[in-house]
């Protein structure tokens, strides 16, 4: 998100105080201080997340006539996320969106789904194990590797169309050695 601001607007306050953090895992890794210079050329942005989930919420919202949007974002999660002061987000004096997970842990939706013998998506079962089921093959991801290598076993086609789509930013990745391995793939 960073690299993409600092593309499209150049090293503003957000982007310096990125740069600069210390000793905070929301601190920019040393590695990939060099996205922050016009030598590197990859065009980066996190619109696909406004456009496969904000965008299809807030038209669902609106088609429904809902004045809210809910969802089922949990700090947990990492990120951004984990940045949230409560649960509850207004504009302008209005509730906006409502996070009502946010404070719930990972504990207690293991305990919940267990209590009430709740079926999942078989992708966080055996043999995929998945933890979270976001985009596949976001480079985003934080474990990345570990997603594509159960495609790579269970799921090829899905795999072939993450190299794919992904290409330039698997490229990069493995070139610098970031969350992924440079060990050569069926795809290169």
């Amino acid at each position: 998100m960073y690299v993409s601001v600092y593309q499209n607007s150049g090293n503003t306050k957000s982007v310096t105080k990125y740069l600069n953090r210390v000793d905070s895992r929301y601190a920019c890794p040393a590695r990939l201080k060099y996205q922050f210079s016009d030598d590197f050329n990859i065009s980066v942005s996190n619109k696909c997340c406004y456009k496969l989930k904000k965008e299809p919420a807030e038209k669902w919202r609106k088609e429904n006539g809902k004045s809210i949007t809910i969802t089922g974002m949990r700090a947990d999660e990492g990120g951004l996320r984990a940045g949230l002061k409560g649960c509850a987000i207004f504009d302008e004096g209005r509730l906006k969106k409502f996070h009502p997970l946010q404070p719930v842990t990972e504990d207690f939706i293991n305990w919940y789904v267990e209590t009430r013998n709740i079926k999942l998506c078989d992708l966080y079962y055996p043999p995929y194990n998945f933890e979270r089921t976001g985009c596949k093959g976001c480079p985003y991801s934080t474990d990345l590797q570990r997603q594509l290598d159960i495609m790579a076993c269970f799921l090829p086609a899905e795999r072939k169309q993450c190299e794919y789509i992904w290409a330039p930013v698997y490229a990069e990745y493995r070139r610098i050695g970031y969350r992924l391995d440079n060990t050569p793939t069926l795809w290169d």
